[in-house]
């Protein structure tokens, strides 16, 4: 979680500062003014453009939320800022908001989330109420089906583990990747050694099964699709969360509110990268 000092201070300052200077507020600024408990409706209007609305925003949220914003892209014309919100039991959701400058005023035009993220925390759920008598019993029906959801203990918390992994804050999702850094070098090295094509129809380019490579909870790597071919996809639970390598940044997908929402960098060309759709 990214701290800092409340909303309503950083606000009250923003605001002060800017109509008295005459500046035009960035993304960043906006973002927060608008998800401020003490926003106004007048500035969200003003700020507001496109699909979005003018809710939810800081009047619609839960007094005891906190939120905290990070600017993950800028150029002249659009900008996209993560906001990272915590509740009172501690729950954190992650929402990606989508800017335009329009008239020399920045003006967010969209939110979006994951599409399938409440249906992976419903079967994350379900899974972790089976019990280990009941995850036996499971098992040993499983074994005798062609056609299941496991086989196996191991099997069993790879999945359970890979959907904990894609619903966390994105913060974790960054350390995750850093606490095995290392590892996804070397299954990069792995998949580099493989004939690569954005046409292949095999399901992985690399067994991330192994011993090796299942601490990454990866569970398959492929090229094209709903990203660019020169970039390398490794997929959390198949699809929508993963992280992706690509040699040149000219090779990022442009991000949308309705295909890839997020892409933030964590070094020597590799990136955390979520999408809204499966296209």
């Amino acid at each position: 979680m990214r701290k800092g000092l409340p909303i309503f201070i950083l606000t009250a300052c923003i605001l002060g500062a800017f109509s008295c200077s005459g500046q035009t507020l960035k993304p960043l600024d906006v973002a927060k003014a608008i998800f401020d408990p003490k926003t106004t409706p007048d500035f969200v209007n003003q700020h507001s453009t496109g699909d979005y609305s003018g809710h939810p925003n800081g009047l619609d949220m839960p007094a005891t939320a906190n939120a905290s914003f990070l600017l993950i892209q800028q150029t002249d014309s659009n900008a996209v800022v993560a906001m990272n919100t915590q509740d009172s039991k501690g729950k954190t959701t992650d929402k990606y908001l989508f800017f335009t400058k329009d008239s020399s005023r920045w003006k967010m035009y969209a939110m979006a989330t994951p599409t399938l993220a409440r249906l992976h925390e419903h079967r994350k759920q379900e899974m972790e109420a089976i019990s280990s008598a009941q995850l036996d019993s499971l098992i040993a029906i499983y074994q005798h089906q062609e056609y299941s959801p496991y086989k196996s203990k191991e099997e069993f918390f790879f999945i359970l583990n890979s959907l904990r992994l894609k619903l966390a804050p994105d913060d974790s999702l960054v350390a995750h990747f850093h606490r095995h850094k290392a590892t996804f070098n070397q299954l990069l090295k792995e998949v580099n050694k493989t004939s690569k094509s954005p046409e292949t129809e095999t399901p992985t380019l690399v067994n991330t099964r192994t011993p090796a490579y299942s601490p990454l909870l990866i569970s398959n790597v492929t090229t094209g699709g709903f990203l660019p071919a020169e970039c390398i996809d490794f997929h959390i639970m198949n699809d929508q969360v993963g992280y992706l390598y690509t040699p040149h940044k000219k090779y990022l997908p442009e991000l949308r509110p309705d295909k890839v929402i997020m892409l933030r960098s964590l070094g020597g060309g590799w990136y955390l990268y979520k999408v809204n759709i499966y296209l």
